[in-house]
């Protein structure tokens, strides 16, 4: 299962891509949202769930996550951020699969999170 993990913060991306591939994830890399989106039209079909950092240094990462949803992006998505994750849910309220991943946090966290939007660890089978 191929993930795509959005974070500007190549240290924090860098932990999420060790964490996801012990995990036996493939792991596709996006340091924006413009870089975001150029991976999405490449692999669109083929992404089981996208990461997003909620504060990328051209757009918020609920614009992208929007804004891949009107490109027909149907894959679970989590948002990761420091902020509280009830303000973060609220925002997301009408989209059921977008999911919520708490920073700082930690490869279990972030497993967690993604089997709380429906992606099983392929490490997991």
């Amino acid at each position: 299962m191929r993930i795509l993990i959005v974070e500007d913060e190549l240290l924090v991306r860098m932990f999420a891509v060790d964490a996801l591939e012990d995990a036996q994830f493939q792991v596709e890399q996006a340091g924006s949202a413009a870089d975001a989106l150029r991976c999405f039209s490449h692999l669109g079909e083929d992404l089981a769930a996208v990461i997003i950092d909620l504060g990328l240094p051209d757009r918020s990462g609920d614009e992208l996550a929007a804004e891949l949803r009107e490109l027909g992006a149907d894959m679970p998505i989590l948002i990761a951020s420091g902020r509280s994750e009830g303000e973060i849910r609220d925002r997301f309220a009408h989209d059921p699969r977008v999911g919520v991943l708490v920073k700082p946090y930690t490869a279990s966290m972030l497993i967690d999170a993604l089997e709380s939007v429906g992606v099983k660890s392929p490490g997991n089978g």
